[in-house]
């Protein structure tokens, strides 16, 4: 028995030293992944199919399609303006409520949302509940009618905030 509690005691000791030591790894230059950057979680940002890229780096691989800046705080706290939405291109949602970019094709400006899919078209709804010095939501909800034609680009699948290369040795 005092030889299983011993050697319980020195894996967990090995743990924690090894733990410790993944703390401490600096991330050098090679070791940060590039994503092209081309929508806005605010009130809506112009997007085309024409868009110019730059090129952003983070130090996690994620599978995605495009990158996009976000601008704005409507989707708070869970996604910040300043980070890069990452999104793989699908039309439509996994589930109702599912964070996507949507492109409101009849004006010209797409969303980062929580969709969901209704009978007459797409209800865009904010993570931020915060309200205006009049009670009033300062993200209210947003329906795009099937009229309007609107596009879901794909569904958001992380948020990284862009890591400047010259910060690393």
């Amino acid at each position: 028995m005092i030889i299983n509690n011993k050697q319980t005691i020195n894996y967990a000791e090995d743990k924690l030293k090894s733990q410790k030591e993944q703390e401490n790894i600096i991330h050098f230059r090679n070791s940060l992944i590039p994503y092209k950057q081309a929508l806005s979680a605010g009130l809506g940002e112009g997007y085309t199919d024409n868009i110019e890229t730059c090129t952003v780096y983070w130090d996690k691989q994620v599978n995605y399609d495009i990158g996009i800046p976000i601008k704005g705080d409507s989707m708070e706290p869970e996604f910040h303006y300043g980070q890069t939405a990452l999104i793989k291109y699908q039309s439509s949602p996994d589930y109702d409520g599912q964070v996507c970019a949507v492109d409101n094709v009849s004006m010209g400006n797409a969303f980062i949302k929580c969709v969901t899919v209704e009978e007459d078209g797409l209800l865009l709804q904010s993570l931020n509940i915060e309200e205006d010095q009049n009670g009033e939501r300062k993200f209210p909800d947003i329906k795009l009618y099937w009229d309007d034609n609107p596009r879901i680009i794909g569904k958001v699948v992380a948020a990284s905030t862009p890591i400047e290369r010259d910060f690393f040795i």
